[in-house]
C-alpha cells in the first residue's frame, strides 16, 4: 500500500519535532511504502512573503504527488493551532483519498477557540477526514464532544525501545536534561525561574539542553548566567548521540504549557531519566505522580524547584522512580504495536 504521509522536514538539523520524530520512526519500521510531504515551518523560518507563497502553491504540489505516486491513503499529521489548521483543512479537502487525519496535540485541547472562524475551519477538517487518530482516551473524549458522527481511534505515541541506551550517569551530582523545541509554550520561563531558586538554595547540579528554536539565545545566556559551566547546550542532536545523551541524565524536565503526548518523555523514561512534567493533555496518562515520575502544574516555577528538591538531595527512591519509569513505556508504548495499529487502521480506511 502507498502512502502519503505529511511532517514538518525530517532532517533534524532543519527542524526539531515531535512530529517529525513519529513520522521518521513510521517511516522506519512501518512495512507500507511511505513518500514524505513536507507540510510545516522549519526552525527559525519568517511568515514572510516567501512562505507565504510556498503555502499558495502547497495544495498544487500535494495534488500532483498523489497523482504520479498513485497514493493509496493520505496521512496528515496536523495539531490543534491556528497555522495547522488553515494549512491542513486545504490539505484534507483536496486530497480525494481517504484520509487519516493524525492529531499531536495543540493549545486548542486546553483552551478555547479564539475566533469562530478557526473553530469552523477545524470541524470541516475532522468531518472531511475518514478517520481522526489522537495520542489518548482524554483527546478522543474531547474530540467527540465537540465534533459529532466522527470515526475517532486512539493510537498512542511510542518508542523503538532497542534503540534506548543504558543508563551511564551514577555521579552523586545529578544532571536535569530538556530535549526538544525552545520555544515560551515549553516552560522555559519557567525552568530558568526554577533553576535560580535551586542554586540560591545551595544545589549542585548539571543541566544539559538539546534543541533549536527562537527562544534558544535567550535561554541559554541566563541558564548559562545561572550555572556557570555546568550547564551545556549542545544543539540538535537525533539517533545514537540523543540516546546517549538521555543515557548520561537523571530528571528530564518538561514544564509545558501545551503539549499532547511527547515523543521525547517517552524516550527519556525508556532511558530510564526520571520525567517531571506539566499535568496537561495527555501527559498525565503516563506519569503517575511519584511513582514513576513527578507532575506540575503548567506556569509554575514554584512547584518545579519543589518536585526537583528530594530528587537532587536523594530524599526519595530514585533507583525505583527508574526503573517504573522504563517499565511503564515496556509495557504500554512499543513502537511494534503502534504499528500494527496503524496499519490496521490504513488497512480499514482504503477498504
Amino acid at each position: 500500500m502507498k502512502i502519503l504521509i505529511t511532517a514538518p522536514s525530517l532532517e533534524t538539523s532543519q527542524n526539531v519535532s515531535g512530529i517529525s520524530s513519529v513520522v521518521s520512526q513510521i517511516i522506519r519500521h512501518g512495512g507500507d511504502e511511505f513518500f514524505h510531504f513536507e507540510a510545516g515551518r522549519r526552525d527559525g523560518e519568517k511568515i514572510g512573503i516567501d512562505w507565504f507563497l510556498r503555502q499558495v502553491s502547497l495544495c498544487l504540489h500535494f495534488r500532483r504527488e498523489i497523482r504520479e505516486r498513485k497514493i493509496d491513503v493520505v496521512h496528515i499529521n496536523t495539531a490543534l493551532a491556528p497555522l495547522s489548521i488553515v494549512r491542513d483543512a486545504v490539505l484534507t479537502r483536496s486530497a480525494r483519498k481517504p484520509v487519516l487525519l493524525h492529531i499531536h496535540g495543540g493549545r486548542f485541547f486546553t483552551q478555547k477557540f479564539s475566533s469562530f472562524f478557526l473553530k469552523r475551519l477545524a470541524g470541516k477538517m475532522l468531518k472531511k477526514a475518514k478517520t481522526v487518530v489522537v495520542l489518548s482516551e482524554i483527546e478522543r473524549d474531547f474530540i467527540e464532544k465537540r465534533w459529532k458522527k466522527l470515526d475517532v481511534r486512539v493510537l498512542e505515541n511510542a518508542v523503538a525501545l532497542d534503540e534506548a541506551r543504558p543508563r551511564m550517569n551514577k555521579t552523586d551530582e545529578k544532571t536535569l536534561i530538556f530535549l526538544g523545541r525552545l520555544h515560551e509554550d515549553k516552560g522555559l520561563r519557567e525552568i530558568v525561574d526554577a533553576c535560580r531558586i535551586l542554586r540560591n538554595e545551595g544545589f549542585r547540579f548539571h543541566f544539559k539542553c538539546f534543541g533549536a528554536g527562537e527562544a534558544k539565545e535567550r535561554f541559554v545566556s541566563e541558564m548559562t548566567e545561572i550555572l556557570g559551566d555546568k550547564f551545556f547546550y549542545g544543539g540538535v542532536v537525533s539517533g545514537t548521540e540523543k540516546w546517549q545523551a538521555l543515557a548520561a541524565s537523571d530528571i528530564f524536565l518538561l514544564p509545558s504549557r501545551y503539549e499532547g503526548l511527547p515523543v521525547a518523555l517517552l524516550e527519556a523514561m525508556a532511558a530510564g531519566c526520571i520525567p517531571v512534567a506539566s499535568k496537561i493533555g495527555s501527559i498525565g496518562l503516563v506519569v503517575r505522580d511519584g511513582v514513576n515520575g513527578f507532575l506540575v502544574e503548567p506556569g509554575n516555577a514554584a512547584e518545579i524547584s519543589e518536585k526537583l528538591r528530594p530528587l537532587l538531595s536523594a530524599k526519595v527512591d530514585r533507583e525505583n522512580l527508574r526503573g517504573n519509569a522504563r517499565a511503564t513505556i515496556e509495557e504500554k508504548f512499543d513502537f511494534k504495536d503502534y504499528i500494527k495499529k496503524l496499519e490496521n487502521f490504513y488497512r480499514e480506511i482504503a477498504d
